[in-house]
């Protein structure tokens, strides 16, 4: 089904802007264009292939990145092969065609601290070779490091290949770094800490759009590239402080809120989506929340995070929202609600609620969803206490992320993926899992909107216990070949190895056994969905335990990551 141009439906009316747009005097993009046109003019007609200008991260900011700069008499293909000296790495194959004149061409998937050899092949014959060394990684965690480069262990190698999705693993963790690792676990790319990490998209044109905490509380966003390039700087006046998601080649979608407080007696955030044209970077719609959901339904989970206003109410806290086209809904999940739910793009009425059934008062019954089998047939009897009790249990999500379309063309029919954080997994504290008997999962809901049902085809997580239990964040990315990364993101554990909540209380119920230190240990893996088999796996860490002490109330934050994608390293 082709897309339907944001431009082309009537969206409803954005807020007023302020000094929302992109900053056309930026220094950095000035820097970083200025950069890039010196790094062009460096190259004449000396610099054959065989004499290549190699320029090792030009603008700073990404170390593992270089220019290889080519003069070429004629448009031709070539292949760029890179690998470290001691080819205990991955290689690195990619072709590039020549233009007439001077080419700086990406050389991509360095290794850190060692040498590393770029080939230039013609017709598949070496042409040239060129040895480019690099700096080790980042300092890690430490008593004078707070916001390291994460410890990254393979913990299961990929023992068949050719059954792995083809490209990297791209993490971002909260305003520590982006980066990339190989099917080996060994890191090929990362962008300094000049840029966001926490909110990434990868978008068509193959840049990256990242706002996070560090950068202006998410009010400041950049597009950049590989090289570590910035090419636009956006201004927001409303934070977009969780997931970037591309409509079309002009047009985000993104979980926003009033950063200078809402026009109306209402104290709540984290509660609207915002629409913005990415080639003026106003934005050209809102929907805001508050006027459609129950803003009064208690939260569970909440949570304050520290340095916030505690006497604004994050009662929705909306993480991830996406267009279904077919259906015409803005799709969006809204974690302290525990609920996936769907609106009309163009009139903003509710279609659906998919949540527990209870404390959502009448007006809210007709849109919740009915769980069903396969055959259609209802699980449960939702006038029953128990079977409530067991819906909550094995059925729904709790403080879900990521929910994420799965293609489906059929009107009335909305698939998509969700990462279960699986918080509580009930209401009431006296029915509630503490962390260590608990557990996160990937789950496929699909929803009927003619008959209100909705129905889970395939879960994924439970079978890895507390190991895999993240309260907060995470993400899950279905590739090309059917495989699954999922990134469990906030595995958090204590001094005893014990699995914790990172906000007791109101992330999870307190649990008197927890230590009085953190350090987090997530948990990387790529599946096939067919066996539910393990094909990688990987864990980042900070290799260094917080406390309260030392640390203040966000020690239990200690390592966390937002999102995960597997591509290639070339857009």
């Amino acid at each position: 089904m082709e897309n339907i141009p944001a431009q082309n439906l009537k969206l409803p009316t954005p807020r007023p802007a302020v000094n929302q747009g992109i900053d056309t005097n930026n220094e950095i993009v000035l820097s970083h264009t200025a950069i890039y046109q010196d790094c062009l003019a460096q190259i004449t007609d000396e610099n054959t292939l065989d004499n290549a200008l190699i320029i090792l991260n030009p603008y700073g900011t990404a170390p593992l990145s270089a220019y290889a700069g080519v003069w070429s008499d004629e448009v031709r293909t070539i292949t760029l092969n890179i690998q470290d000296l001691a080819q205990n790495a991955m290689l690195i194959t990619q072709e590039v065609t020549l233009s007439v004149g001077e080419n700086l061409l990406p050389v991509l998937g360095l290794v850190a601290d060692t040498d590393n050899q770029l080939t230039l092949l013609v017709d598949e014959e070496v042409n040239a070779t060129y040895t480019i060394a690099t700096q080790p990684l980042p300092e890690t965690d430490s008593a004078d490091v707070q916001l390291g480069f994460p410890i990254v262990n393979v913990t299961q190698s990929a023992t068949d290949t050719d059954m792995l999705a083809p490209g990297c693993y791209f993490i971002t963790h909260f305003d520590r770094y982006n980066y990339a690792l190989d099917q080996d676990g060994v890191v090929r790319w990362y962008v300094t800490q000049d840029f966001p990490s926490f909110n990434l998209v990868r978008v068509d044109n193959g840049h990256f759009l990242a706002t996070s905490e560090a950068k202006n509380t998410y009010l400041d966003m950049y597009e950049f590239d590989m090289m570590g390039r910035l090419y636009t700087f956006y201004m927001l006046d409303n934070q977009f402080h969780h997931s970037i998601w591309q409509w079309d080649s002009n047009t985000i979608v993104a979980p926003s809120e009033y950063t200078s407080g809402r026009p109306d007696s209402l104290k709540t955030n984290e509660d609207g989506v915002s629409v913005v044209d990415l080639s003026t970077g106003q934005e050209i719609a809102y929907y805001d929340m508050a006027t459609i959901l129950d803003t009064s339904r208690t939260a569970r989970p909440t949570g304050t995070a520290p340095g916030e206003d505690a006497t604004v109410q994050d009662w929705l806290h909306i993480n991830q929202s996406y267009v279904n086209e077919t259906n015409n809904l803005l799709i969006a999940s809204g974690r302290h609600q525990s609920a996936v739910f769907g609106i009309d793009l163009e009139t903003e009425a509710l279609q659906f609620i998919m949540s527990t059934h209870e404390d959502w008062t009448e007006d809210y019954q007709p849109y919740l969803l009915t769980p069903v089998d396969s055959e259609g047939i209802p699980l449960y009897d939702l006038s029953n206490q128990d079977d409530v009790d067991a819906a909550n249990r094995d059925f729904w999500s709790w403080g879900q992320h990521n929910v994420v379309e799965v293609a489906n063309d059929e009107p009335g029919i909305v698939e998509f993926m969700v990462f279960d954080n699986g918080n509580f997994r009930s209401r009431e504290d006296s029915k509630s899992l503490l962390p260590p008997d608990n557990y996160s999962q990937v789950v496929h809901f699909i929803v009927d909107l003619n008959l209100m049902t909705v129905m889970r085809p395939f879960a994924y997580g439970k079978e890895l216990g507390s190991r895999g239990y993240s309260s907060c964040v995470s993400a899950k990315e279905v590739q090309q070949n059917g495989n699954i990364v999922v990134h469990f993101g906030d595995c958090t554990f204590d001094e005893n190895g014990l699995a914790i909540s990172c906000q007791p209380g109101d992330s999870d119920i307190d649990d008197p056994r927890a230590g009085s230190e953190a350090m987090g240990n997530l948990l990387l893996q790529e599946i096939d969905p067919e066996t539910k088999s393990v094909l990688f796996e990987a864990t980042m860490t900070s290799g260094y335990y917080k406390s309260e002490d030392v640390n203040g109330a966000g020690y239990r934050y200690d390592i966390t990551s937002f999102r995960v994608y597997k591509m290639n390293l070339y857009a």
